[in-house]
Order: C-alpha cells, then sequence, then structure tokens
C-alpha cells in the first residue's frame, strides 16, 4: 500500500515533462545543427548559382 498516491503521481509528471523536455531540446540542437550546416554551405555555393543564372540570362 502506497503512503501517499498524489507523491508518486507528481512524480510521474515531473518525469513526463522532463522527457518531454529532452526532447526538446534534442529537436532544437538537431535543427541549429541543420541551419548550421547550410549557412556554412551557402556562402559558396548560393554566390556561383547567382553568378551562372545571372550569365545564362544574358546570353
Amino acid at each position: 500500500m502506497n503512503p501517499n498516491p498524489l507523491a508518486d503521481r507528481g512524480k510521474a509528471l515531473e518525469d513526463q515533462w522532463v522527457r518531454e523536455k529532452e526532447k526538446q531540446l534534442a529537436r532544437d540542437r538537431a535543427a541549429a545543427q541543420k541551419r548550421q550546416a547550410a549557412a556554412s554551405d551557402a556562402p559558396s555555393g548560393s554566390g556561383d548559382k547567382g553568378q551562372q543564372q545571372a550569365g545564362q540570362g544574358q546570353k
């Protein structure tokens, strides 16, 4: 017999909140890594594409 069932419920809710928070942080980290990877790739690739497209349009 459990002396305090509300304490168990509170602990379960806290554990659930922690799991959800960890998932959100993991998603945020993954998104930040994708943005960083895209930003590091974009300057070298976007300038070349823009110049190529402009040159093709003038011909």
